[in-house]
């Protein structure tokens, strides 16, 4: 059946009450104009500016039709960075897909075991989801502790595992991934020769973690790929286009993953990434202004429920100049 021509396609703003028209051709040359553009880190290869974050194909109310049909679909659009991992459920869905289409597709996924054996186990478990003989990319998975780098990197850990994993053929490349503390992942760049780091790099991580200050001038520096990720802030945010432009436009960054279950997101998210320009001035102040109550109510959330452990301090993201309405005039984010 072929693609159905798209005059337009709508953009949600501020609020979800506003929507801007980004004129569009039709949806094949849209395809055509969603290229490889970037490049990975020092790895030669180039990426679109959107990957297919396939978590939200894995929830048990996603069809195998829906998801091979969403995936399909993105393909054909030019997103052909698919993002997936053994605890997402989707790699049945991503196998179905590329056990036709591999040579399309740049293939990532994870591994969330830390001990060699296990590692291995967990990966060769995966190359039979995906029906493949290899994927592009391995990463570390939600490397968020001290302990847990630690463990990736023991002599008998993952990272051991992953690069026999590449001398086996079984993988291309090896990154790491974290979503709460950009300074681990900035020292792990610094103790291995990783090849990408995918992190959370929407502006509520700004706001409170600043990954573009603590790890992206480190990235930059040592040639590793940055993979965006929480762009859109798990769904809270309203402005998907102010706050996709904000995180494709940081520098060093080669592709944002973004999670999507519908044929209408794809073509939003398609849309967007053609006609990207970084974000201006006043633009990133609009998105501040969204974003800042949303951290403010998250973080009250946190302390509510971080009374109840004994290891509170952990988990306190508030801002003090926010909670008690006390922000510097000049201050600037």
């Amino acid at each position: 059946m072929p693609l159905p021509m798209l005059g337009r396609v709508q953009v949600l703003y501020l609020g979800g009450t506003q929507t801007r028209h980004i004129a569009m051709e039709g949806i094949h040359n849209m395809a055509e104009r969603l290229q490889p553009q970037r490049p990975f880190g020092a790895t030669g290869i180039r990426v679109p500016l959107i990957g297919y974050g396939t978590a939200p194909l894995g929830k048990d109310h996603i069809s195998r039709d829906h998801a091979v049909r969403c995936l399909e679909h993105a393909i054909d659009l030019g997103i052909t960075y698919l993002d997936t991992s053994p605890d997402y459920g989707s790699e049945p869905h991503v196998g179905a897909v590329t056990r036709r289409r591999r040579s399309e597709v740049f293939l990532a996924t994870k591994i969330n075991h830390r001990s060699k054996e296990g590692v291995l186990n967990e990966l060769k478990r995966s190359l039979d989801k995906l029906q493949t003989d290899h994927v592009d990319l391995i990463q570390v998975h939600a490397v968020n502790a001290w302990a847990d780098l630690e463990q990736a990197l023991a002599p008998d850990g993952a990272v051991a595992a992953l690069e026999q994993a590449r001398t086996d053929g079984l993988v291309r490349f090896i990154g790491i991934t974290g979503h709460a503390r950009p300074e681990l992942l900035a020292h792990a760049l610094r103790q291995y020769k990783f090849d990408s780091v995918l992190v959370a790099l929407g502006m509520a991580d700004h706001l409170v973690s600043s990954p573009d200050t603590f790890l992206l001038p480190l990235a930059q520096e040592r040639s590793t790929a940055v993979i965006a990720m929480k762009v859109l802030g798990h769904g809270e945010f309203t402005n998907i286009e102010l706050a996709l432009r904000y995180s494709l436009g940081l520098p060093g960054v080669s592709l944002a993953i973004v999670g999507m279950d519908s044929i209408e997101q794809i073509n939003q998210n398609v849309a967007i990434a053609v006609a990207f320009k970084p974000l201006s001035e006043d633009e990133r102040q609009r998105l501040i202004d969204e974003v800042q109550p949303i951290v403010e109510r998250d973080a009250q959330h946190a302390s509510e429920e971080a009374g109840r452990s004994p290891l509170f301090w952990l988990h306190d993201t508030k801002v003090m100049g926010w909670e008690k309405k006390d922000e510097p005039e000049m201050v600037w984010y």
